[in-house]
């Protein structure tokens, strides 16, 4: 079921039609091997930033998973066309957070496997585990470390 985008509500996109989740198959994404625009310098800084900012904790595996959380919504209909509006849109991630941190061997390392085509797939939202807070918006797909991943619907 393709899922509409209504606004934001409480900082939440809210669907206009109810989710519809099948059971989560993999405890991690099999990642799958997706041709990946050529982006920017400026895109590839805002990537790293935003994965430090969201997720510097979590080394290079959960720094990449918020890459691909990115890219993911950028190649969906559901979400802006574009790595910087994306990041920059109302309520979706900690952008004041880029620049704050220095960026780390470990996300120029999630970046590398970004660039190689390296995606993992239909994930487009996460939280920390103990908010729960997107479970009434987005399927649930599987925890890593701290946070919890959703795909859109199954």
């Amino acid at each position: 079921m393709k899922l509409r985008l209504m606004g934001v509500l409480l900082g939440l996109a809210v669907l206009c039609h109810p989710v519809q989740c099948a059971a989560a198959d993999a405890v991690f994404p099999r990642t799958h091997e997706v041709q990946v625009n050529e982006f920017t310098y400026e895109d590839a800084q805002l990537l790293m930033g935003i994965a430090e900012a969201e997720a510097g904790n979590q080394g290079a595996d959960g720094m990449w998973l918020i890459m691909s959380v990115v890219l993911n919504r950028v190649n969906s209909s559901e979400f802006p066309d574009n790595i910087h509006d994306v990041i920059y849109q109302q309520y979706q991630f900690y952008a004041k957070g880029i620049g704050k941190t220095e960026i780390t061997p470990e996300c120029h390392e999630a970046l590398a496997r970004i660039e190689m085509g390296d995606v993992a797939p239909q994930i487009v939202a996460f939280e920390k585990t103990t908010s729960k807070t997107l479970d009434k918006y987005f399927c649930s797909a599987f925890e890593y470390r701290d946070h919890q991943f959703y795909t859109l619907s199954k």
